[in-house]
């Protein structure tokens, strides 16, 4: 396998729908309100993009230090199979880090245009979302092994990256906005948990508690059911604010789909197969949720 098919394994691209579902949506939100801008979007988009490949391959990093790849044999992790150095790794760490900051300062200055207070807000905000990827598994307080991961996957992939960009945009707190923003952090939340309904067990051998950990495989599967369902009622009590003829509609015919696709792990079925299947279409299917209610709400 070629370096670059290496680094593009390890960034894990399957998983960037996330990053741009969030900006997708508080875009959306505020082309609604006539206040789309080209360059922040943009700008925002990669800052996304860029975070998200800065916790996969700090999750790659912190996993291999604390012996969690090894154990559960993971040789689809580029430092656990060998492909890529611990040294190599760690500067990669950094130069995507540092790429991260510098887009999310060129965000910043597009959007606010001076040094003021709301930009010192954003700026501290955005310095939290950089510590939070590399903190998810790595050093010894890591809170995806202290089951807090789920916490901070909602506030960042919602609020942050939603309601964000929406403020970016608008220079206006989103007020009704928090409603999707929420209810898509909850679906992002809903993506971890299949990730760790997959690893449950090696997760609990090398003492990552998760919440699938915590819960146990069973009422993590009601947990999953509770993440999606709530986000869907949330998008639905938006659906009444904005008015829309269709996007009443659309969410419950996604919750259907969501409904089968966890149904289909309740059994626990053996092997990662099943819910890698499971996080590429949940991963999709967030995405394209947004993509639709957004063409609904600027129809």
């Amino acid at each position: 396998m070629s370096k670059a098919k290496i680094w593009l394994k390890a960034a894990r691209l399957r998983t960037l729908p996330l990053a741009a579902g969030g900006i997708l949506l508080g875009s959306f939100l505020a082309a609604y309100e006539y206040s789309f801008s080209w360059a922040v979007f943009l700008l925002a988009f990669m800052t996304a993009v860029l975070l998200q490949i800065l916790s996969n391959l700090a999750n790659d990093y912190g996993d291999f230090q604390k012996g969690t790849d090894q154990a559960a044999d993971r040789t689809d992790r580029a430092l656990a199979s060998g492909a890529i150095s611990l040294k190599t790794m760690k500067n990669a760490l950094w130069i995507v880090g540092l790429a991260t900051l510098f887009c999310g300062l060129g965000l910043l200055f597009t959007a606010f245009q001076k040094l003021d207070l709301k930009f010192l807000v954003w700026f501290i905000i955005g310095l939290a979302a950089i510590a939070a990827a590399l903190k998810y598994t790595v050093g010894k307080s890591a809170y995806g092994y202290r089951g807090f991961g789920d916490l901070f996957v909602l506030l960042f992939f919602g609020p942050v990256a939603v309601g964000g960009t929406y403020i970016l945009m608008t220079g206006q707190l989103p007020n009704n906005a928090w409603v999707p923003s929420i209810a898509f952090g909850l679906l992002c939340v809903a993506v971890l948990n299949i990730n760790n309904l997959r690893d449950i067990e090696s997760d609990a051998a090398a003492g990552k508690k998760t919440m699938v950990v915590r819960l146990g495989f069973k009422k993590a599967i009601w947990y999953q059911y509770i993440l999606f369902g709530s986000a869907i009622l949330l998008f639905i009590l938006f659906a009444r604010i904005s008015e829309s003829p269709y996007d009443h509609f659309l969410p419950l015919v996604v919750g259907i789909a969501y409904y089968f696709i966890t149904h289909k792990l309740e059994n626990q079925p053996i092997g990662r197969e099943p819910y890698n299947q499971s996080l590429k279409q949940v991963s999709l299917l967030n995405l394209l949720l947004v993509i639709l209610l957004g063409v609904f709400w600027l129809a």
